[in-house]
């Protein structure tokens, strides 16, 4: 039961991946609807621990502020870390940020090829034309998603 609010935002953390690698954006009405998931989770009494729960956001936010003033992050994959970090239980917080840097690994090395393949400026979709950059949204939903499976 521990993995309910996860299970419940998974379609949006797959709509995640769709925009990010689209549009290269995470729009704020997804951010919404997960912090709104998170909020019944936590009316309902799924989440007893909230507030370390709460703390673990707050702590990633402050961190995600600082890489996005150094242009290391974007601010929806601030903003959406942050909602996100708070349905992850405690227990499962150094899983979920093994899970992110595999993704991210993961990710990374697969966005390249597609970008050789499929990218390049007359592509449209960002995701594919953007070199430097990196939908890091795919990433954390990849992340999220794949934490409750046990894998």
């Amino acid at each position: 039961m521990d993995d309910l609010p996860l299970i419940l935002v998974a379609p949006l953390m797959a709509a995640m991946i769709w925009t990010d690698l689209r549009h290269m954006r995470i729009p704020n009405l997804l951010v919404g609807a997960v912090a709104l998931v998170g909020l019944g989770c936590a009316l309902a009494g799924l989440m007893p621990d909230l507030g370390m729960r709460l703390m673990a956001g707050v702590a990633v936010f402050a961190v995600g502020l600082a890489l996005f003033a150094l242009r290391v992050m974007g601010g929806g994959d601030v903003k959406m870390l942050a909602v996100l970090v708070p349905l992850v239980p405690p227990a499962a917080l150094p899983s979920f940020a093994l899970l992110l840097s595999m993704t991210m690994l993961a990710g990374v090395l697969m966005l390249s090829g597609l970008r050789r393949v499929a990218g390049g400026p007359e592509s449209s979709w960002a995701g594919l034309r953007a070199q430097g950059r990196y939908p890091l949204g795919l990433s954390i939903a990849a992340a999220a998603m794949i934490l409750p499976m046990g894998i």
